[in-house]
């Protein structure tokens, strides 16, 4: 008879079934799905008020940033010459 103080178990298997990604065969899949699918004017109309949605607003952003990063600027260049009117004069 063998005399265990600490069992240790085996070790857990299991089934990893790799997948693989095809950016390419995705995107002709979606492509014949949008083709094989026709339209309707409401369709057509929606996308290309989101196509216009999305263009503008990526433009808004860079205007935002832009205007944000003035502003900082602005605000510190004001707190330096408040800084060095109160200590330095």
């Amino acid at each position: 008879m063998k005399i265990v103080a600490f069992k240790t178990g085996k070790p857990k298997s299991f089934n990893y079934k790799p997948l693989y990604y095809n950016k390419e065969k995705e995107e002709m899949e979606e492509r014949l799905k949008q083709l094989s699918t026709e339209p309707n004017p409401d369709q057509i109309n929606e996308e290309k008020l989101r196509s216009r949605m999305r263009n503008s607003w990526g433009k808004h952003d860079v205007k935002a940033k832009s205007l944000t990063s003035k502003a900082l600027y602005i605000y510190v260049l004001v707190v330096v010459a408040l800084l060095y009117y109160i200590f330095i004069r």
